[in-house]
């Protein structure tokens, strides 16, 4: 008897054992990858959405590099290529600046076994000018890829754009007084009128 209750508890202790076991494998081996992946993906995503809404009006170079840190596939390298130099043009002629900062992002799909993902994505996107600025919620829709050990834009399109604030740029200089109007009541200062011709002299009588 006490055999058979020892070889009920060993196979009951066995079936937890694999039972757990398995549990266990199947989050080191399947779960966390998927886990890791998932922030990873929108890690890239929220990224990328970041530096596609970014121009530093004084390092446009830089700007643009990483802008094409965080973009794989032909569509949209072809597109930065055909718009960096309107996008220069334009920084310098309006000292305009753009500035990104993730409000909130969630991954929509992921797809581990191509390496694929779409995130949405919610910016606070502030655009300034050497005298006004702007401050849009704007949301975008973030199709990624894992190149090599980065996850990277492949399409990125832009949902919708609110308006959050605007006015003067801090640190825009102050625009120069208007001369005061004289008070009310003071004589304005006369005008001299021309003076008139004077008729020439005629001869001399008996001249």
């Amino acid at each position: 008897m006490g055999l058979a209750v020892v070889g009920v508890v060993a196979l009951v202790a066995l079936a937890a054992a694999i039972w757990f076991g398995v549990g266990w494998g199947r989050a080191l081996f399947v779960e966390r990858p998927t886990a890791d992946a998932r922030d990873a993906a929108l890690s890239g995503a929220m990224q990328a959405a970041i530096n596609l809404n970014s121009v530093d009006a004084d390092d446009v170079d830089r700007s643009l590099d990483n802008m094409r840190s965080s973009i794989t596939g032909e569509a949209l390298v072809n597109d930065l290529n055909a718009t960096e130099q309107q996008i220069r043009d334009q920084v310098a002629a309006t000292g305009t600046g753009m500035a990104a900062d993730v409000l909130f992002g969630s991954l929509t799909e992921l797809n581990t076994d191509d390496d694929t993902a779409r995130a949405l994505v919610v910016l606070s996107v502030t655009t300034t000018t050497p005298t006004n600025f702007v401050k849009n919620k704007v949301s975008v829709e973030v199709a990624v890829r894992k190149d090599g050990d980065i996850w990277k834009a492949e399409t990125i399109q832009p949902l919708g754009s609110v308006e959050l604030e605007s006015g003067a740029n801090p640190g825009a200089a102050p625009a120069p007084a208007e001369p005061a109007a004289p008070p009310a009541g003071t004589p304005l200062p006369e005008t001299p009128l021309p003076a008139e011709p004077t008729a020439p002299a005629g001869p001399a009588p008996g001249q």
